[in-house]
């Protein structure tokens, strides 16, 4: 099943810009909603107490009720500017003596302020009229002014011009919200992809990049300074996979060279053995050569294998805690006869302990000692030693000879590699020595190092952590 192809950053961008427009003028038309609608009604609430306090002054030059019932119009003139507006005088006792809105159904009880004080904020209240409207209303009391008779005013204003006014308004906030998300969308969707060039150009860049051509380098200086370390560390992946590639391909070389001279010899001896009828001690000597090559291809091989291994992440170590001295005694015994007969002697001088595979151990250590002995001219000393560390502890093997070239240091742990002078010996070296040694090394989390000079000592030294 084919997986859906995920949104571009440009267009997840694009939209997170929408998304945040859209809330922004949302958020400041709401609160300008609010504010419109708060400053509507503290208006209408000044107005209406302004009506109240007009038609008081009206009552003041009015001399009886009668008069307010027979010439109404003042009183009516006050709502006249007003198609919202509602004007209601009653009488002390109750009676209606003049209104300019009949249909407003049942007045709801409204607390009334005094005649001789201006209605505030406790005097205003809601009046629902019976079409479902919804009106501002404020009521008070006024003095006639030669009977001194009380007369009760109440003033309302309908909401339906302040909703119209509003929702005209909510309707502007609506279609600002929808044309800024838009308006963003597109303008973050252009800005984005117009600031994200130069990913696309590194992009290319790295689609140029092939097996063949390893040696390119993305360019650090073309990208944005918050890309730049991207950019390095992708160039140092380049040089690691580059070193890689050259080491795999100095390794393919390597092992077909160590393998063709073995089967060379195999081949060609065995036709000239083919070529004439030959004595049976010919054929028993042939076979006994063949067997060397044997043996040489089957380590070449078995080194191979345990390389194999040992770069797997899943390789196990077998950690116990080893006497340094017990260990390399028991090494040095093992080479005794080697050495004897390369005319080359074994010193052992260690103490204190170490953690580390048994078997590996052994192994690391024995690879060393070989070669110390094999380099080692007649009458030299090998001397296998610890050397505590800050570290933890290290097996240093020691021997005098020829010494090992500045050039020829860097390269020593590398597989198949041997350096010009030891290519003569190469009969009985598979260059996989050391190279194990680093692997074992590794899985340890330890270290090899080697010190040398040419015709001085060489030591090299295996670095064993500490367990704490």
């Amino acid at each position: 099943m084919k997986l859906p192809h995920p949104a571009s950053l440009t267009t997840r961008l694009g939209l997170l810009f929408a998304l945040i427009a859209t809330l922004t003028f949302a958020g400041v038309g709401t609160y300008l909603y609010q504010s419109l609608t708060s400053q509507l009604e503290s208006h209408d609430d000044l107005e209406l107490i302004g009506k109240i306090a007009l038609i008081r002054h009206f009552l003041l030059e009015t001399s009886s009720v009668k008069e307010i019932q027979d010439d109404p119009h003042r009183f009516l003139d006050v709502a006249a500017v007003h198609d919202g507006l509602i004007i209601i005088l009653k009488s002390a006792d109750g009676n209606i003596l003049m209104q300019n809105h009949s249909d407003h159904g049942a007045l709801s009880t409204l607390p009334v302020a005094a005649a001789n004080q201006t209605p505030g904020k406790a005097s205003l209240g809601r009046w629902t009229l019976n079409p479902g409207l919804s009106a501002r209303t404020v009521s008070a009391w006024g003095v006639l002014g030669n009977t001194h008779e009380q007369v009760q005013i109440i003033v309302a204003r309908t909401d339906s011009d302040r909703m119209a006014l509003l929702r005209a308004h909510r309707n502007k906030v609506f279609a600002a919200v929808f044309f800024g998300a838009l308006l963003a969308a597109l303008s973050g969707y252009i800005v984005v992809r117009q600031g994200l060039r130069p990913i696309r150009a590194i992009a290319k860049q790295a689609q140029s990049i092939t097996a063949q051509r390893l040696e390119m380098r993305l360019d650090v200086t073309a990208a944005p300074k918050e890309l730049q370390m991207l950019v390095l560390a992708f160039n140092d992946m380049l040089d690691r996979l580059h070193r890689s590639f050259q080491r795999l391909s100095q390794f393919s070389a390597d092992l077909a060279h160590d393998l063709r001279t073995p089967i060379n010899n195999l081949m060609v001896q065995t036709q000239v053995a083919l070529s004439q009828p030959r004595s049976i001690e010919d054929y028993q000597s042939l076979l006994a050569s063949n067997e060397e090559e044997y043996e040489r291809l089957a380590r070449m091989v078995e080194n191979m294998l345990f390389l194999a291994r040992a770069d797997h992440a899943n390789f196990v170590l077998n950690k116990q805690r080893l006497d340094p001295y017990n260990e390399l005694q028991h090494i040095a015994d093992y080479f005794e006869g080697i050495a004897e007969d390369a005319q080359v002697q074994l010193a052992v001088d260690a103490r204190g302990s170490l953690e580390a595979d048994p078997i590996l151990f052994r192994r690391a250590v024995n690879n060393l000692v070989a070669n110390a002995i094999r380099y080692t001219p007649k009458g030299g000393v090998v001397r296998l030693a610890t050397q505590p560390m800050q570290e933890g502890m290290a097996i240093t093997v020691t021997n005098p000879g020829i010494g090992i070239t500045p050039k020829h240091i860097p390269l020593i742990f590398d597989r198949f590699y041997r350096g010009d002078d030891a290519r003569s010996d190469s009969a009985s070296s598979t260059g996989l020595g050391l190279a194990i040694v680093q692997s074992i090394m590794m899985l340890h989390g330890g270290r090899a190092e080697v010190e040398s000079a040419p015709d001085a000592m060489t030591t090299f030294r295996l670095v064993f952590p500490s367990s704490s």
